[in-house]
């Protein structure tokens, strides 16, 4: 099962790598605007399942791009801690609202065969997915908390360009790999 879930560069050689990730379960209430809302215990457990996940699977980064959103920079984080050279950089194009569009045109600027670490939020990162593999925004796609979907993508990041090689719930993984 590790080996079919990984995607290590020797089988993705010159194609994209993209991993949404979801962020973990957050506070809903005791913060005066929803940019500040912070992880909750569970929601460092399940970050920490993430990291664990992307440890057995042998995932490797080349960029993480995280929503500017406190919850999703603690996600975000917690999931690259064993990864000490790689930064977190903000992108405003993985808030929660934000149009897939805008996401595939800041990706260009990344060589082809990156592996992308997004860190988002949902309504966005199901209408991203669907975007990316059927061209269309709606879907039936769900990423709940803690979720991490892996898409690959051929040429140019662009509507329907994208595979959906997996989907992991946080659930998922805990029972796969601990």
């Amino acid at each position: 099962m590790r080996a079919r879930l990984s995607a290590s560069k020797k089988f993705y050689k010159g194609q994209m790598l993209l991993y949404f990730l979801r962020h973990a379960d957050s506070a809903n209430s005791g913060y005066a605007n929803d940019f500040d809302r912070e992880l909750t215990e569970e929601g460092r457990a399940q970050a920490n399942d993430v990291a664990q996940t992307i440890r057995a699977l042998k995932l490797v980064f080349t960029h993480v791009l995280s929503s500017p959103l406190i919850r999703a920079r603690q996600t975000a984080k917690i999931a690259i801690s064993n990864f000490s050279t790689l930064e977190i950089q903000d992108c405003d194009y993985l808030s929660p609202l934000s149009e897939p569009r805008n996401l595939f045109g800041e990706l260009a600027q990344y060589p082809q065969d990156s592996r992308i670490l997004l860190v988002t939020h949902e309504p966005f990162a199901s209408s991203c997915i669907a975007s990316l593999i059927s061209g269309a925004n709606e879907s039936k796609v769900a990423m709940k908390k803690a979720s991490m979907a892996c898409l690959e993508t051929h040429s140019s990041v662009q509507r329907g360009t994208g595979i959906l090689l997996w989907l992991l719930t946080n659930e998922q993984m805990r029972l796969l790999f601990h």
